[in-house]
């Protein structure tokens, strides 16, 4: 019969395989995003169109590229939708900047998740080269993943409206400094704290073994 600590060793290499698996396809979904955005900004402006539609809680915009007439990558790219307030009227005459904007953004936004994903994969990682989770490089590795998480929402609700705003079309503006980005990321740091002090006791503990 296997023992408590055989069982959770088991578990967390299930889960180091399972986080890897995300990762990876987090990665190549990023890459899709960036190859596709850095195509589409040598595509023909008139290749974008713009519909918008003035509502009660602002104005909603749809963004079509008719780049490409078939295929996974033309369902996957042919449309952008935006939530009302976000655009002004000045968007419908620059359709591809509004596009690739967006697309920039998402793809600076995962930069954060990816990064995310890598330090939790490697969380586990070092469980099972180490044999225990209270090491330097947990503590380190998950103070990182609180920034990243901080990147990842910073970017995401801020470099739209950010690149929207410099050109005049945008109805919302930017916050440069959120609580809501820095509480998740305390949560990590917090953990990390609490790391960093379970390696020092387990180290204090094997030194007086």
């Amino acid at each position: 019969m296997k023992d408590e600590k055989t069982i959770m060793k088991e578990r967390c290499d299930f889960l180091r395989t399972g986080f890897a698996v995300v990762f990876w396809a987090v990665a190549a979904f990023w890459l899709l995003l960036l190859i596709s955005g850095i195509w589409l900004a040598f595509q023909p402006a008139s290749d974008f169109s713009a519909v918008l539609t003035d509502t009660p809680a602002g104005m909603q915009g749809m963004i079509y590229f008719s780049g490409l007439k078939e295929g996974f990558m033309a369902e996957f790219l042919s449309e952008m939708q935006f939530e009302p307030g976000i655009l002004n009227e000045a968007a419908g005459q620059m359709p591809k900047y509004v596009y690739l904007a967006q697309q920039f953004s998402s793809t600076a936004a995962g930069i954060g998740g990816v990064l995310f994903l890598w330090y939790l994969k490697e969380v586990f990682r070092n469980i099972r080269k180490f044999d225990t989770p209270f090491v330097k490089e947990n503590s380190r590795a998950i103070f990182r993943m609180g920034i990243a998480v901080m990147i990842f929402l910073a970017v995401r609700e801020n470099l739209f409206p950010f690149l929207a705003f410099i050109k005049g079309i945008g109805a919302q503006g930017s916050d440069i400094l959120n609580i809501y980005w820095f509480i998740p990321g305390s949560v990590f740091f917090c953990l990390s704290a609490v790391f960093e002090y379970g390696r020092v006791l387990q180290q204090e503990s094997d030194e007086t073994l």
